[in-house]
């Protein structure tokens, strides 16, 4: 969050904004509805483009109540510049105080601003003094923190790899055309292409689309041939790959071993172990240089 807190910061530095004196005339409210509009767009879609992360971050995150909490704050009276900007600091004390909450560290955001007012008072305490205090604390939660992101990633892990494995199983009860290879990728030719094969120096382009097992889509390449090498993707899909010749044709099953492994990919959407299914068509393959 810390990040998308500074994202947007950035918005509002990069206005240049600076105060001054002076009256108003028809020019100055034109450039001011002027300036209305175009930060107003430029602003929403940033944070368009931070939605994403936000969703990453806090999972139930919801687009509409952000919008609502965006429109309160405008709603505040800009000519109280100093509420406002105490109000900015306690809602980034919400903020942090539900990341806490969220890994079971209950946290009271009117505590921490009842003893921060106090503080401000505390002519026996120093800013050094608080943030050395503060930081022997915050080591043992960010410990705290870590241990259960593991255990929470490693649980669901074992729980992917499983769900993997029988997603597998229950497809070739059906399919007998499926095989599995030595490493654990499981797959099925529609077409093998021509005889020569992609090697880990070649590139290729292909057509591909990335699902889920549910099938739910996470990528593809829109129909058109898309170009890298080889060796420059995750083990699952190179191997799968080497398979095919030009013009080839295969539904990869990528165990979580063989892809993204025990991180996932969570800006696409992909958890740790998670077993992917790609549809892919060999367009064409460049031989590697020979030297």
């Amino acid at each position: 969050m810390k990040k998308f807190l500074l994202a947007l910061g950035a918005v509002v530095a990069m206005t240049g904004m600076t105060a001054c004196n002076g009256s108003s005339s028809k020019g100055d409210t034109t450039l001011a509805d002027s300036l209305n509009i175009t930060f107003g767009e430029f602003l929403g879609q940033n944070i368009k483009n931070q939605m994403p992360q936000i969703k990453a971050q806090f999972p139930d995150a919801d687009e509409a109540k952000l919008l609502r909490g965006l429109e309160a704050a405008a709603k505040l009276d800009t000519a109280d510049i100093s509420y406002a900007i105490g109000y900015s600091m306690g809602l980034n004390i919400i903020i942090q105080a539900y990341q806490w909450n969220q890994n079971e560290i209950k946290t009271n955001p009117e505590k921490i601003v009842r003893y921060a007012i106090k503080s401000m008072s505390d002519t026996a305490m120093d800013i050094q003094k608080a943030y050395m205090n503060y930081q022997t604390v915050n080591s043992k939660v960010q410990d705290r923190i870590q241990e259960r992101a593991q255990a929470a990633q490693k649980a669901e892990a074992e729980a992917n790899e499983k769900k993997g494995e029988e997603y597998v199983a229950s497809l070739k009860k059906e399919d007998n055309s499926i095989q599995t290879t030595e490493s654990g990728l499981s797959y099925r030719i529609s077409n093998p292409g021509d005889a020569t094969r992609a090697t880990d120096d070649s590139s290729v382009k292909v057509i591909y689309t990335g699902r889920h097992t549910n099938g739910e889509e996470f990528d593809s390449s829109k129909g058109q041939p898309v170009e890298f090498s080889v060796s420059g993707v995750v083990s699952g899909f190179s191997e799968g790959l080497k398979l095919l010749g030009k013009g080839g044709r295969a539904t990869l099953y990528i165990p979580g071993k063989l892809g993204y492994g025990e991180s996932g990919q969570p800006m696409a959407g992909i958890g740790p172990n998670e077993m992917l299914v790609f549809d892919v068509e060999v367009v064409d393959i460049i031989p590697g240089d020979a030297d």
